[in-house]
């Protein structure tokens, strides 16, 4: 069960202390190791230092504490139309020299860094949450014993036990390539604590004597969307096919009963059978020794009764392009980007992987300069080695679907679409490098 606290109080710095407090109680009481309990509490202050600093106008600061098996959070509401959060990019620089707003970016810079990850909820045109997340540290996984081969009969049914988790857990990343796991798979604990805490759910295929025999999970993508992984089959080839089949019925009889439209998977193994999925399209996949491409799968679990999505003109031809291939009813609606913006500096997250060399970006914030933040954004990403850069962005608000053409002039190239990934489509780009 999740543990929840909810704080209002006026944007003044004399209430940080009780935030600190309040972070410190809920970190202590998760198990989170004195590293991350620091981590979170100064995360906590210096945000809310900072909006109570720049927007002491607009009102009280609403902030949630939740406290999850796997991590902390604190989701801090407020409000300020023309607040520029340009410093927490990944790409962003800042150089003191006595500049008064120069130092203030240079702290939130570092209180960026200090959370394991951080977003931006955008309620309307003034009202923001933002989410700092700091996660519990687990062991990294040990080698998988499969002395024991499974063997017929096999069953495939939900599962919650964390051991057998755990074992299936290390199993997978054994014997597939980082590109097709979850990231949590690499601490087995967590992608336990994940699943008990609803995170993830997934399917697990056992033999007559309960050992492992594959594993396929899934996690909720918007509204109406899931996105899973797998499968993942530890039999013999002889026996792989059988397997994974018992896995993808267990699973979609499993999803048919949710209130979800479609199914998808980026990261879908060759142990897929046949027949049950569709192709959305492909994305590149750079690794060192070479390149391929990983289909990308989906399936309808209801009849598609139609959306509406804003497109950049810039991008219109490829959505319409895509939809008409899928037989999708959307209503295509034009997104043009504003005379002039709000804000000089756009905000994008940044989330990586560096098992799969892959980062993923998502904007957060117009601004004027979304071009070249991006190209800078490339430019460490890639000076860090991450060879696989991709940026998801969400069709259903028209201010981010009117960033396209700055996207596509960073050099993103429009891949393909995930219906229903977001609270409507998202169109995925990925950064075209260069032969």
């Amino acid at each position: 069960m999740d543990t929840i606290i909810s704080l209002t109080t006026p944007p003044d710095i004399g209430y940080v202390r009780v935030l600190t407090t309040a972070a410190e109680i809920l970190a202590r009481s998760h198990g989170l190791d004195k590293r991350e309990e620091m981590r979170f509490q100064l995360a906590v202050e210096e945000f809310f230092t900072f909006l109570a600093q720049v927007v002491p106008e607009h009102g009280p600061i609403q902030t949630v504490f939740t406290g999850k098996t796997y991590q902390v959070c604190a989701s801090i509401r407020f409000q300020g139309s023309d607040l520029c959060l340009g410093a927490l990019d990944a790409s962003f620089s800042a150089t003191v020299d006595g500049d008064v707003e120069a130092a203030r970016d240079l702290r939130l810079i570092l209180t960026g860094r200090m959370a394991d990850r951080f977003r931006i909820t955008r309620e309307n045109d003034n009202a923001f949450i933002l989410h700092v997340e700091v996660d519990k540290v687990y062991p990294p996984i040990t080698a998988a014993s499969s002395t024991v081969a499974p063997r017929a009969p096999f069953r495939a049914g939900l599962e919650l036990d964390p051991d057998r988790l755990m074992h299936a857990a290390a199993l997978a990343t054994a014997r597939y390539p980082a590109w097709h796991c979850p990231a949590s798979f690499q601490t087995p604990g967590k992608f336990a604590d994940m699943v008990g805490a609803g995170q993830f759910s997934c399917v697990l295929a056992l033999d007559a004597a309960s050992n492992p025999a594959g594993l396929l999970c899934w996690t909720k993508s918007g509204d109406r969307g899931i996105a899973f992984s797998g499968p993942f089959v530890f039999v013999p080839p002889a026996d792989t096919p059988q397997v994974a089949r018992l896995l993808t019925d267990a699973f979609l009889a499993t999803v048919a009963r949710e209130n979800v439209e479609i199914v998808f998977s980026e990261r879908a193994t060759p142990d897929t059978p046949d027949g049950y999925f569709e192709t959305l399209g492909s994305l590149t996949r750079h690794s060192p020794s070479g390149q391929d491409e990983q289909p990308v799968l989906y399936r309808h679990l209801r009849e598609d009764m139609g959306a509406t999505v804003w497109a950049d003109p810039a991008l219109e031809g490829f959505l319409r392009g895509v939809y008409d291939r899928l037989a999708m009813c959307r209503d295509v609606l034009e997104a043009h980007p504003p005379a002039s913006f709000e804000r000089t500096h756009s905000l994008f997250s940044t989330m990586i992987d560096k098992d799969k060399s892959l980062a993923v970006l998502k904007p957060l914030l117009d601004g004027s300069d979304v071009a070249a933040n991006l190209a800078g954004h490339v430019r460490v990403l890639s000076d860090k080695g991450f060879t696989n850069i991709l940026l998801y962005m969400d069709l259903s608000h028209a201010w981010e679907a009117s960033l396209a053409a700055p996207v596509l002039a960073a050099g993103f190239k429009p891949r393909l679409v995930l219906p229903f990934a977001g609270r409507s489509d998202v169109a995925l780009f990925q950064y075209a490098q260069a032969d």
